[in-house]
């Protein structure tokens, strides 16, 4: 998922003192708002109970006063499904030539507002006839995605196992990963991976054994 900071100078650069007002201004916000999401963490989105979320962004303090984590969580589950999506996607765009890659993922934009002096205002992406190709069978781009996929998760699957990794790029905070074996992700859930990524300590980790899928 997009960082919203990412065009910025990378946090982990920042002198100490910059580091720490951010860890400051986010341990009030947590403080501010505990009553929503707990003593632990703060996030932009509302986490709803009563869905079956298998993914949230969330913000937390690291062990240290400089430390702020900028953290995506998924479940197991969903961390498959991407990455079968993205091993079917790269299988299929290989299977393009560079000039069908170039007419499959060109993108057109019509004017959508004017203003009453004929500026325009907003532009509509055009929604586009897809291709169906002889290669695949008379499948369009998108379908043959999808027959990959179902030959993947059938024949092959990949290994998921729960995990930690983080990233220093991050422009707020340093980004950390998490794939966690639970059905939906919810504030016990969270509050569970910020425990179990302290004690390990704040580090790297991936678990010995793959998730088994029932």
């Amino acid at each position: 998922m997009a960082n919203r900071f990412n065009k910025r100078k990378h946090f982990v650069s920042l002198p100490k003192h910059k580091r720490n007002d951010h860890y400051i201004n986010l341990k009030n916000r947590i403080k501010r708002d505990s009553s929503i999401y707990g003593d632990l963490f703060w996030s932009d989105l509302v986490i709803d109970e009563s869905e079956d979320s298998r993914w949230c962004d969330f913000y937390f303090l690291g062990l240290d006063k400089f430390t702020i984590w900028n953290a995506t969580i998924c479940n197991a589950e969903l961390a498959l499904q991407d990455e079968v999506h993205d091993i079917a996607h790269n299988q299929a765009i290989s299977m393009l030539t560079k000039e069908e890659q170039e007419e499959e993922f060109k993108t057109e934009f019509v004017p959508a507002d004017r203003s009453p002096t004929g500026k325009v205002l907003t532009y509509l992406m055009v929604e586009r006839e897809r291709i169906p190709y002889e290669k695949f069978g008379g499948l369009t781009f998108s379908e043959q995605v999808e027959k990959i996929e179902s030959d993947i998760i059938t024949n092959a699957p990949p290994n998921i196992y729960e995990s930690f990794i983080t990233d220093r790029s991050y422009s707020y905070g340093i980004g950390l990963s998490i794939v966690m074996d639970v059905e939906v992700i919810h504030r016990k859930q969270i509050e569970q991976a910020i425990l179990k990524f302290r004690e390990i300590g704040e580090k790297n980790w991936q678990g010995e054994k793959p998730v088994c899928f029932k």
